[in-house]
């Protein structure tokens, strides 16, 4: 990579990019790394900035990351960042709260550090309450297990709420004996205990519900894991949603 004191009229800068997002290199980054982040192929990156010289990438250079926007801001818009802004001043001038917009723009190896010319998301903001459905995240011997969320914000952050149907004993997974959801950020979790639900018939149900002192539709999962309540190790997550895909409860 070249030294950021390059002549910036030397470089290749992308300013279109339909469908994709505009990205600016950062220090030590290759193609090759940069299409791992986004999922992408070198092929489809260099396609999509003609004239780019993949060996010959600067600190700063803004380059289309192609076909991505519907994955990366699904439920927001793009804005481009002007000289001198940071995340900070963004979050206050789109009056939106910074770790929200952070978990927005998870894709950034570094929140505090972001350049003139390339796309960020601000998230749409919902303040209602809404309903998420997990989905099985591991092959359990074809068992029938489902769960869902309800997130409820509010001004102190909101309330989570989390139930599973079906889900067999914690010991399926090894040494477990107590199942936990959890609202997974990018750099932090809130954990729900859930509790056995005492039911006559089947199936079992777990329940549990937290009050979070961060903005919960600014988390990127909600997942359930079983859990070692005496070792404290915890087992893979068994459901898993994404927040993104929460939609609005009923009245």
């Amino acid at each position: 990579m070249e030294n950021e004191n390059q002549n910036d009229s030397m470089v290749f800068q992308a300013t279109n990019c339909p469908g994709g997002i505009l990205y600016a290199v950062r220090r030590g980054q290759t193609l090759f790394s940069i299409s791992r982040l986004f999922s992408v192929t070198v092929d489809q990156i260099i396609e999509a900035n003609p004239g780019i010289v993949p060996d010959r990438l600067t600190i700063g250079q803004v380059i289309c990351i192609p076909g991505v926007v519907d994955r990366l801001c699904p439920r927001g818009r793009l804005r481009t960042v002007q000289r001198g802004e940071t995340l900070f001043l963004i979050a206050r001038a789109e009056g939106i709260p910074l770790n929200v917009l952070i978990e927005a723009n998870f894709w950034l190896p570094d929140p505090t550090l972001i350049f003139p010319g390339e796309q960020i998301c601000i998230p749409l903001i919902v303040t209602d309450a809404c309903c998420l459905v997990l989905q099985r995240a591991v092959d359990a011997n074809n068992l029938d297990f489902r769960g869902v969320s309800l997130i409820e914000p509010n001004d102190n952050g909101g309330r989570v709420t989390v139930a599973a149907v079906g889900l067999p004993e914690p010991s399926t997974f090894g040494d477990f004996n107590a199942y936990l959801g959890s609202l997974v950020f990018r750099e932090i979790e809130r954990l729900i205990p859930l509790e056995r639900v005492s039911i006559d018939q089947q199936p079992v149900v777990w329940a549990g519900a937290i009050d979070v002192d961060v903005p919960p539709l600014g988390a990127n999962l909600v997942v359930v894991f079983p859990y070692n309540t005496e070792t404290d190790e915890r087992g893979p997550d068994v459901l898993r949603g994404l927040v993104i895909n929460c939609q609005p409860a009923l009245n």
